[in-house]
Protein backbone atom coordinates (compact mmCIF):
# COMPACT_ATOMS: atom_id res chain seq x y z
CA UNK A 1 0.00 0.00 0.00
CA UNK A 2 1.97 3.33 -1.29
CA UNK A 3 0.06 5.57 0.76
CA UNK A 4 1.55 3.79 4.43
CA UNK A 5 4.94 3.20 2.45
CA UNK A 6 7.79 5.12 4.13
CA UNK A 7 5.31 7.42 5.84
CA UNK A 8 5.64 9.04 9.71
CA UNK A 9 2.84 7.50 11.60
CA UNK A 10 1.54 8.47 15.38
CA UNK A 11 -1.36 5.44 16.92
CA UNK A 12 -2.42 6.35 20.25
CA UNK A 13 -3.92 3.26 22.70
CA UNK A 14 -1.13 1.28 20.75
CA UNK A 15 -0.20 -1.29 23.59
CA UNK A 16 -2.94 -3.92 22.62
CA UNK A 17 -6.40 -4.80 20.49
CA UNK A 18 -6.74 -2.57 17.77
CA UNK A 19 -3.99 0.07 18.12
CA UNK A 20 -1.20 -2.81 18.58
CA UNK A 21 -2.65 -4.45 14.96
CA UNK A 22 -2.35 -0.99 13.87
CA UNK A 23 1.33 -0.41 14.51
CA UNK A 24 1.75 -3.90 13.95
CA UNK A 25 1.02 -3.91 10.08
CA UNK A 26 1.80 -0.27 9.44
CA UNK A 27 5.47 -2.19 10.10
CA UNK A 28 4.61 -4.70 7.47
CA UNK A 29 3.43 -2.06 5.12
CA UNK A 30 6.12 -0.09 5.21
CA UNK A 31 6.24 2.93 7.43
CA UNK A 32 9.31 4.71 8.55
CA UNK A 33 8.40 5.68 11.96
CA UNK A 34 5.65 4.48 13.97
CA UNK A 35 5.09 6.44 16.96
CA UNK A 36 3.22 3.96 19.80
CA UNK A 37 1.35 6.09 22.32
CA UNK A 38 0.58 4.30 25.18
CA UNK A 39 -0.93 5.46 28.61
CA UNK A 40 0.43 2.83 30.86
CA UNK A 41 4.44 3.79 30.96
CA UNK A 42 4.75 0.02 31.88
CA UNK A 43 3.76 -1.42 28.79
CA UNK A 44 6.40 0.72 26.84
CA UNK A 45 8.60 -2.12 26.05
CA UNK A 46 5.75 -3.96 25.10
CA UNK A 47 6.44 -4.65 21.19
CA UNK A 48 8.06 -7.44 19.21
CA UNK A 49 11.71 -6.67 19.26
CA UNK A 50 11.38 -7.10 15.32
CA UNK A 51 9.56 -3.71 15.39
CA UNK A 52 12.37 -1.71 17.36
CA UNK A 53 13.98 -0.46 13.95
CA UNK A 54 10.77 1.34 13.07
CA UNK A 55 8.36 1.66 16.55
CA UNK A 56 9.10 3.75 18.46
CA UNK A 57 7.04 4.23 22.12
CA UNK A 58 5.96 7.24 23.75
CA UNK A 59 4.26 7.39 27.40
CA UNK A 60 1.05 9.07 26.04
CA UNK A 61 -2.22 9.74 27.92
CA UNK A 62 -4.28 11.91 25.56
CA UNK A 63 -6.31 13.57 28.29
CA UNK A 64 -2.82 14.99 29.95
CA UNK A 65 -1.70 18.65 28.68
CA UNK A 66 1.88 17.30 29.92
CA UNK A 67 1.95 14.30 27.88
CA UNK A 68 0.93 16.12 24.64
CA UNK A 69 2.87 18.93 25.27
CA UNK A 70 6.31 16.74 25.64
CA UNK A 71 5.13 14.39 22.15
CA UNK A 72 4.78 17.59 20.11
CA UNK A 73 8.47 18.63 21.73
CA UNK A 74 9.83 15.98 20.04
CA UNK A 75 7.86 15.68 16.68
CA UNK A 76 9.16 17.27 13.73
CA UNK A 77 7.45 15.58 11.33
CA UNK A 78 3.99 13.41 10.70
CA UNK A 79 1.75 12.35 8.10
CA UNK A 80 -0.88 10.65 9.60
CA UNK A 81 -2.52 10.57 13.24
CA UNK A 82 -4.34 7.86 14.51
CA UNK A 83 -6.66 8.80 16.51
CA UNK A 84 -7.34 4.65 18.19
CA UNK A 85 -6.92 5.38 22.35
CA UNK A 86 -10.57 4.56 24.05
CA UNK A 87 -12.39 3.43 26.75
CA UNK A 88 -16.03 2.18 27.21
CA UNK A 89 -18.10 1.63 30.65
CA UNK A 90 -20.92 -0.39 30.79
CA UNK A 91 -23.77 2.02 31.71
CA UNK A 92 -26.92 3.69 30.87
CA UNK A 93 -27.54 7.10 30.29
CA UNK A 94 -29.38 7.20 33.58
CA UNK A 95 -27.45 5.35 35.48
CA UNK A 96 -26.87 6.71 39.24
CA UNK A 97 -23.36 7.30 38.16
CA UNK A 98 -23.79 8.31 34.61
CA UNK A 99 -23.07 12.08 34.55
CA UNK A 100 -19.36 10.48 36.22
CA UNK A 101 -18.76 8.08 33.87
CA UNK A 102 -19.85 10.39 31.05
CA UNK A 103 -17.06 12.89 32.04
CA UNK A 104 -14.96 9.97 31.67
CA UNK A 105 -15.92 8.81 28.24
CA UNK A 106 -15.55 12.39 26.78
CA UNK A 107 -12.31 13.40 27.80
CA UNK A 108 -10.63 10.01 26.26
CA UNK A 109 -12.76 9.20 23.40
CA UNK A 110 -13.76 13.23 22.31
CA UNK A 111 -11.15 15.48 23.93
CA UNK A 112 -7.99 13.99 23.96
CA UNK A 113 -8.49 13.53 20.23
CA UNK A 114 -9.51 16.53 19.83
CA UNK A 115 -6.73 17.97 21.64
CA UNK A 116 -3.97 15.92 20.04
CA UNK A 117 -5.40 16.87 16.49
CA UNK A 118 -5.14 20.79 17.24
CA UNK A 119 -1.81 20.57 18.24
CA UNK A 120 -0.76 18.37 15.94
CA UNK A 121 -2.27 20.28 12.79
CA UNK A 122 0.41 22.49 11.81
CA UNK A 123 3.12 19.44 11.41
CA UNK A 124 0.47 17.17 9.80
CA UNK A 125 -0.15 19.86 7.26
CA UNK A 126 3.54 20.09 6.32
CA UNK A 127 2.86 16.78 5.12
CA UNK A 128 2.54 16.54 0.91
CA UNK A 129 -0.12 13.58 1.95
CA UNK A 130 -1.17 13.32 5.01
CA UNK A 131 -4.05 11.80 7.11
CA UNK A 132 -6.42 11.90 9.88
CA UNK A 133 -7.94 8.52 11.47
CA UNK A 134 -10.74 8.53 13.64
CA UNK A 135 -11.75 5.25 16.07
CA UNK A 136 -15.32 6.15 16.06
CA UNK A 137 -17.60 2.88 16.44
CA UNK A 138 -21.30 1.66 14.83
CA UNK A 139 -22.51 2.29 18.00
CA UNK A 140 -21.57 6.48 16.97
CA UNK A 141 -24.52 5.96 14.63
CA UNK A 142 -26.97 4.68 16.74
CA UNK A 143 -27.55 4.42 20.44
CA UNK A 144 -26.53 1.14 21.92
CA UNK A 145 -28.27 1.67 25.46
CA UNK A 146 -25.80 -1.84 26.88
CA UNK A 147 -22.96 1.47 26.42
CA UNK A 148 -24.85 4.85 26.53
CA UNK A 149 -22.09 7.06 27.50
CA UNK A 150 -19.96 5.49 24.93
CA UNK A 151 -22.41 5.89 22.22
CA UNK A 152 -22.80 9.73 23.65
CA UNK A 153 -18.90 10.73 22.44
CA UNK A 154 -18.60 8.20 19.83
CA UNK A 155 -21.18 9.82 18.28
CA UNK A 156 -19.75 13.07 19.48
CA UNK A 157 -16.35 12.03 17.84
CA UNK A 158 -18.45 11.40 14.45
CA UNK A 159 -19.53 15.16 14.10
CA UNK A 160 -16.15 16.13 14.78
CA UNK A 161 -14.42 13.94 12.25
CA UNK A 162 -17.15 15.59 9.81
CA UNK A 163 -16.35 18.89 11.01
CA UNK A 164 -12.76 18.04 10.53
CA UNK A 165 -13.40 16.98 6.95
CA UNK A 166 -14.89 20.34 6.13
CA UNK A 167 -12.34 22.53 7.55
CA UNK A 168 -9.36 20.73 5.91
CA UNK A 169 -11.01 20.18 2.31
CA UNK A 170 -8.96 22.41 0.56
CA UNK A 171 -5.89 20.40 2.66
CA UNK A 172 -3.60 17.47 1.67
CA UNK A 173 -5.08 15.71 4.51
CA UNK A 174 -7.37 13.43 4.25
CA UNK A 175 -9.94 12.68 6.86
CA UNK A 176 -11.58 9.08 7.38
CA UNK A 177 -13.79 7.87 10.12
CA UNK A 178 -13.44 4.32 10.75
CA UNK A 179 -16.88 2.61 12.45
CA UNK A 180 -16.39 -1.03 13.82
CA UNK A 181 -18.88 -3.12 15.23
CA UNK A 182 -17.98 -5.66 18.41
CA UNK A 183 -14.14 -6.59 17.71
CA UNK A 184 -11.93 -9.03 19.43
CA UNK A 185 -10.86 -7.34 21.90
CA UNK A 186 -10.92 -6.65 25.49
CA UNK A 187 -13.24 -4.21 25.50
CA UNK A 188 -15.64 -6.07 23.71
CA UNK A 189 -15.03 -9.06 25.34
CA UNK A 190 -18.64 -9.28 27.14
CA UNK A 191 -20.08 -9.10 23.79
CA UNK A 192 -21.52 -12.69 22.73
CA UNK A 193 -21.42 -12.64 18.94
CA UNK A 194 -18.71 -13.22 15.86
CA UNK A 195 -15.97 -10.35 16.35
CA UNK A 196 -14.13 -9.33 14.11
CA UNK A 197 -10.17 -9.48 14.74
CA UNK A 198 -8.24 -6.16 15.27
CA UNK A 199 -5.85 -7.34 12.47
CA UNK A 200 -9.01 -6.90 9.75
CA UNK A 201 -9.54 -3.63 11.40
CA UNK A 202 -6.07 -2.32 10.71
CA UNK A 203 -6.04 -3.78 7.38
CA UNK A 204 -9.25 -2.40 6.05
CA UNK A 205 -8.20 1.44 7.18
CA UNK A 206 -5.31 1.69 5.31
CA UNK A 207 -6.60 0.08 2.61
CA UNK A 208 -9.29 2.46 2.79
CA UNK A 209 -6.99 5.54 3.17
CA UNK A 210 -5.42 4.31 -0.05
CA UNK A 211 -8.43 4.48 -1.91
CA UNK A 212 -9.57 7.80 -0.96
CA UNK A 213 -12.49 6.87 1.37
CA UNK A 214 -14.12 9.10 4.22
CA UNK A 215 -16.26 6.45 6.13
CA UNK A 216 -15.23 3.00 6.95
CA UNK A 217 -17.52 0.67 8.39
CA UNK A 218 -14.63 -2.18 8.26
CA UNK A 219 -16.38 -5.66 9.05
CA UNK A 220 -20.04 -7.62 8.65
CA UNK A 221 -21.69 -6.90 11.71
CA UNK A 222 -20.94 -2.83 10.98
CA UNK A 223 -21.62 -2.79 7.44
CA UNK A 224 -25.05 -4.73 7.92
CA UNK A 225 -26.39 -2.45 10.48
CA UNK A 226 -25.39 0.64 9.05
CA UNK A 227 -27.32 -0.58 5.91
CA UNK A 228 -29.93 -1.06 7.88
CA UNK A 229 -29.54 2.77 9.37
CA UNK A 230 -29.90 4.09 5.77
CA UNK A 231 -32.84 2.46 5.02
CA UNK A 232 -34.32 3.94 7.84
CA UNK A 233 -32.86 5.51 11.44
CA UNK A 234 -35.28 4.29 13.84
CA UNK A 235 -35.20 0.35 12.67
CA UNK A 236 -31.23 0.45 13.56
CA UNK A 237 -32.80 2.15 16.97
CA UNK A 238 -35.15 -0.78 17.61
CA UNK A 239 -32.55 -3.16 16.54
CA UNK A 240 -30.06 -1.74 19.11
CA UNK A 241 -32.70 -1.28 22.09
CA UNK A 242 -33.96 -5.14 21.54
CA UNK A 243 -30.22 -6.47 21.77
CA UNK A 244 -29.85 -3.84 24.99
CA UNK A 245 -32.28 -5.88 27.00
Amino acid sequence: MTFITSKTVLVTGANRGIGKAFVETLVEQGAKRVYAGIRDESNLDHFDRRFTHVVKPVHLDVTRDDHINALTAQLTELDILINNAGVVHGASVTAPDALAIMEKELSVNLYGPMHLTARLLPILKQSPAAAIVNLCSIAAISHFPGIGPYSVAKAALHSYTQGLRFDLIDTAIKVLGVYPGPTDTRMAKDFPMEKASPRQIAERTYAALEQGQTDLFPDAHSQAWYQVFLQHPQELEKLFTAMGR
